[in-house]
């Protein structure tokens, strides 16, 4: 090493003594020996291997470090707005002019979209956007300093901060998931998707200060705003941030939205593959001075509605059979129509005998059954004692009976309309006013198409499916009632064939839940009932939740208790077997394998719920001769005729979510005749009433009716 020094202290010596100082030397070697560069010119290469290892060095040196460091700062600077303007560049698509917004730009925007743009075309602007949230690449290879308290702590500071809602008891097809991730995990994975959020923002904000026309994230933040409502001054203060376009532009964009929207209706609603949903919308705005000719309660009521695109292998020749279904109607008075009038006890009977199974030996499940099973199964994974998780990604989905393909729903909102559906004449206005939009219904005499309107798209021999909600069904049926003598099909509402959602269906369902484990008054004198277990879930509403409660808290509690049922089923069943079992998590301890789950689970079913197994009418009766009132376990009774009732909802539930609409159509039976015993008369008579049209009625093609009562669950939901 001396050596070395010594020859290096030589070299400088020479360097002084010639004249030539360090600075010229690598300048000379770097720039002006352009000949040299080659493989074999020692210095160059020698200066290119070592390039970090010299600037670190100049870095280090307190001498140096100043004017280094403001070098760097210079050239990254530099560098940085070097690849903003390009990203602000035209051709990658990032302006939006407020004056031409399409929907579909709208539709179409993804944020991935954007920060996988960014990345692939400014990666160094990416990776520091990373580093400066705190999230750098270092950090994710596991190379920061930090305590492994430290990262717990971080890691506890981000799940603390996730805002989102428990995922659903069932997912898009059912499925209970493959197993949950550690707490870390998902805390670390809500922070990288947090941290590229963020970095697209301020990228984003970056590009719109160097080009105001660079706007899309600004664009769609203002769009969002206007859809919430967001008062003016909030716009306002996003949009001096950077965060928002102008309140002047997103008004432009939005009727520039609206005239496009209008054109997609059009083309949608005249290929006549469109079914039409609405709905009321009652709102109260505050500030209407009343007077003593004119009170005003603030109260508005208009209509809202939007058009589905019909899948499935729809076709329009599927649709064509208005006169068809004129002919069969109850209403037609011609002595040449071949009416088929409303049977109940027809449509009853078809329901009943729907989606049949084969006789089964006694002691086997039923395919409700075997549903019941996997859903306590699904219970005590999900919400048992977690030594059980890891058996979630055996548990399979339950059989399907008749399930809809998977499609994306294509839909486009209409423009609200000022019309009150509390009346007759509403609901016909409001047919009306979409026909209308679309550009669809008679040709020449539909009264709201100005002169000139034969563009119109002629409906008189097809059918469109509207979606409602029971009112606009009775409303629907009465105005079909009093047209009956129109001579034009569109004047007497043939295009029209009804079709109920079944959202409202669930709403029925939780209502008549409410209304046989809740309202009636001897419900809390189990100690187990239903409405006992609310009050210890939600001690401090109770009282407000028998008579007041909304159908998202229903549908929660439903759920809630239903768990509690099931888990405290599983806990007596395992005690049963093996007595050494005090807890389920003793027994979880134990690790028993699928197999005795999957046993203990068909007990349950067999024997904890009423339906396979189970019936309750018949221990009511008790042995010929006996008083057998003293012997019944009253409380056992009511519990699994609860469970019985809690599950019927729950799979109503899963069908729903899962598209198994031939499970669905299994149900309408039983829900029908509970509905009937609880008084809601006017829902069993609208399925009925719907299963005799679709089944007695309508042709075969038109069963496509089916799928988009699902799909208006969807789109309510």
């Amino acid at each position: 090493m001396s050596d070395r020094n010594a020859l290096l202290r030589s070299v400088l010596h020479h360097l002084r003594v010639s004249n030539v100082t360090l600075s010229e030397l690598i300048n000379f070697v770097i720039t002006q020996n352009r000949s040299h560069k080659g493989p074999n010119d020692i210095l160059f290469q020698d200066i290119v291997t070592n390039t970090r290892a010299i600037l670190s060095a100049l870095d280090l040196h307190p001498a140096t470090k100043a004017s280094t460091t403001a070098w760097a700062h210079d050239l990254m600077r530099t560098l940085y707005s070097a690849a903003v303007r390009e990203l602000t560049d035209t051709s990658h698509g990032w302006h939006f002019g407020a004056r031409h917004a399409d929907p579909a730009q709208v539709r179409d925007f993804r944020l991935d979209d954007m920060a996988g743009h960014f990345e692939r075309l400014a990666p160094d602007l990416w990776s520091l956007m990373i580093s400066l949230l705190g999230n750098s690449a270092k950090a994710k290879k596991g190379g920061r300093a930090d305590s492994d308290a430290n990262a717990s702590d971080s890691d506890q500071y981000w799940e603390d901060e996730e805002d989102e809602e428990e995922e659903e008891d069932v997912g898009a097809h059912g499925s209970c998931g493959t197993t949950n991730a550690n707490t870390e995990d998902r805390a670390r994975s809500r922070q990288n998707l947090l941290t590229k959020i963020k970095s697209v923002v301020i990228i984003s904000i970056l590009m719109n200060s160097q080009d105001q026309q660079c706007n899309a994230l600004q664009s769609l933040t203002g769009i969002f705003l206007h859809s919430c409502g967001a008062p003016e001054k909030l716009v306002k203060v996003l949009s001096r941030m950077g965060l928002s376009i102008a309140p002047t532009s997103i008004q432009r964009a939005i009727k520039s939205m609206s005239e496009h929207s209008a054109d997609d209706v059009e083309d949608l609603a005249r290929t006549l593959l469109a079914s039409y949903a609405f709905d009321n919308l009652d709102t109260k705005l505050p500030g209407g001075i009343p007077t003593v000719d004119k009170l005003q309660d603030g109260l508005i009521h208009i209509t809202t509605g939007t058009l589905l695109r019909l899948e499935h292998g729809v076709t329009p020749e599927d649709l064509r059979c208005g006169k068809l279904l004129w002919s069969r109607s109850e209403n037609n008075p011609s002595p040449d129509a071949d009416p088929r009038p409303f049977d109940a006890r027809a449509a009853m009977r078809r329901l009943l005998t729907l989606h049949r199974e084969p006789d089964l030996p006694d002691g086997t499940l039923s395919r409700r059954g075997r549903f019941r099973k996997w859903f306590f199964i699904r219970t005590l994974l999900k919400h048992g004692p977690p030594a059980f998780s890891h058996f979630r990604g055996q548990l399979a989905d339950p059989e399907t009976v008749e399930a809809i393909p998977v499609k994306k729903l294509y839909q486009v909102p209409l423009r609200a309309m000022d019309i009150n559906l509390s009346t007759v004449s509403g609901n016909l206005k409001a047919v009306d006013a979409m026909y209308v939009q679309g550009g669809v219904g008679d040709p020449l005499q539909n009264p709201s198409v100005p002169p000139g309107g034969a563009s119109i798209s002629d409906l008189s021999d097809y059918v469109t499916l509207v979606h409602g909600d029971l009112g606009t069904y009775e409303h629907v049926l009465a105005a079909m009632r009093r047209r009956k003598q129109e001579r034009t099909p569109y004047n007497r509402l043939q295009p029209v064939a009804f079709v109920f959602g079944l959202f409202h269906l669930k709403m029925a369902a939780a209502d008549g839940i409410w209304r046989m484990l809740v309202l009636p008054d001897g419900v809390r004198g189990d100690h187990t009932s239903f409405i006992k277990l609310v009050g210890k879930l939600r001690p401090n509403d109770s009282s407000r939740l028998v008579s007041n409660a909304k159908f998202r808290e229903r549908h929660d509690l439903i759920t809630h208790v239903g768990e509690l049922l099931q888990l405290d089923a599983w806990r007596v069943e395992v005690r049963k077997r093996w007595p050494t079992f005090a807890t389920l998590e003793e027994w979880a301890a134990s690790k028993p394998k699928l197999a005795d789950i999957e046993e203990v689970a068909e007990c349950l079913a067999l024997e904890y719920t009423e339906g396979d197994g189970q019936d309750i009418s018949q221990w009511v009766k008790g042995p010929p001769g006996e008083d057998f009132t003293a012997q019944r376990d009253q409380v056992k009774e009511n519990t699994i005729r609860t469970l019985n009732y809690l599950f019927l909802y729950e799979e109503l539930s899963y069908a729903m979510n899962a598209g198994d609409i031939g499970r669905v159509e299994t149900l309408f039976a039983v829900w029908i005749q509970l509905f009937r015993a609880v008084g809601k008369h006017k829902y069993a008579n609208l399925m009925l009433r719907f299963m005799h049209a679709l089944y007695f009625v309508y042709p075969e093609g038109l069963r496509c009716v089916r799928p988009p009562i699902v799909h208006h669950l969807t789109l309510l939901i």
